[in-house]
């Protein structure tokens, strides 16, 4: 069975970083100021949220670099066709390299489509006479803002779709790791449940090229792009990478969580993944530290390694902020 990835957001007025102690005094039209206690130039809000640099002269100099940067990416990205891209490969995509056929790797009868099926519904699904194939269920699906009770209305979709992923890196992949990153059952953002019709006019686009109709969507679907891309080491083409920065409002860079070493008990082997995000405010893309002047969001995943699939788990969350101590545990 498949174990979607666990994913907890928290409103907390809390500071991940030790460099970012309370403090008071305004800010500037750019929702930065100085900081005396630490000789520093940091941002609270606006587009440079999260930021910090030597002084207000190094902060100044960077947007002057940015707005060169920006300049010069409108020019290429307006004489460029829209119809083509960088991206190169070795060899021809053949889909049948990455999915021949959905798998059913622990043989229950229950393939890769069925499985995802399971896991997102919410409700418990019906299955077939032969108990293999999911009849009915309940699934939204954000990408138009509908809900779904006919399997048979919704397709599965590769996130990154698997041509994409092959003109982005993956071309150079052995079979096996096609195959995995065709059939992900670890991470919940790789496959989602989704209108089929919708999921055709998707085909192998990437966000340069579509977006979902439902916009709210938008922010999430760029970030779990970014994060399919980031685990497999995939690689983005200028188009795509402008028009992903452009609705994190960040770089790409800050639209996947950040992957983060902890304390593994002797039994976790192999280990499973832990990764963390910060959100200041109502920005998109992530931010590199939280901020004791603003409310932050703290978004973490959480994907067991294969043998732990199934299990209870017990969540803390702990936040250190001077001598004081914050808590919160889950179950899950």
């Amino acid at each position: 069975m498949r174990s979607a990835v666990l994913n907890i957001s928290l409103p907390m007025a809390l500071s991940l970083s030790s460099d970012l102690l309370a403090h008071g005094g305004g800010t500037n039209s750019y929702g930065c100021h100085n900081q005396s206690s630490t000789s520093t130039h940091h941002c609270h809000s606006g587009d440079y949220n999260g930021l910090s640099f030597s002084s207000q002269e190094a902060f100044l100099a960077y947007i002057k670099e940015q707005s060169e940067s920006i300049a010069t990416a409108t020019v290429t990205t307006e004489t460029a066709s829209t119809d083509t891209t960088e991206e190169s490969v070795a060899s021809t995509y053949n889909r049948d390299d990455y999915l021949p056929a959905w798998a059913d790797d622990d043989g229950d009868c229950i393939n890769t489509r069925h499985e995802v099926l399971i896991i997102e519904s919410r409700v418990p699904v019906t299955m077939n006479d032969s108990g293999c194939l999911v009849a009915t269920g309940e699934w939204y699906d954000p990408i138009t803002g509908q809900t779904f009770t006919e399997s048979s209305d919704v397709d599965i979709d590769h996130h990154v779709a698997l041509s994409e992923a092959h003109r982005s890196g993956a071309d150079v992949w052995p079979t096996a790791e096609k195959l995995a990153f065709s059939n992900d059952l670890l991470n919940s953002f790789a496959l989602q449940a989704m209108d089929d019709s919708t999921n055709s006019s998707k085909g192998d686009k990437d966000p340069a090229n579509w977006l979902p109709p439902n916009e709210s969507h938008h922010c999430d679907y760029v970030k779990n792009w970014v994060e399919v891309k980031s685990l497999y080491n995939l690689t983005y083409d200028d188009a795509e990478k402008v028009a992903i920065e452009g609705i994190l409002g960040t770089t790409v860079d800050y639209g996947a969580r950040k992957s983060v070493a902890g304390l593994l008990a002797s039994t976790a082997t192999p280990a499973g993944r832990f990764s963390l995000g910060i959100t200041n405010g109502t920005s998109c893309g992530y931010s590199p530290a939280g901020s004791v002047s603003t409310s932050t969001l703290i978004d973490f995943s959480i994907t067991p390694s294969s043998d732990h699939l199934n299990q209870p788990v017990d969540i803390i969350f702990v936040a250190v902020l001077g001598s004081d101590i914050y808590s919160i545990s889950d179950k899950r």
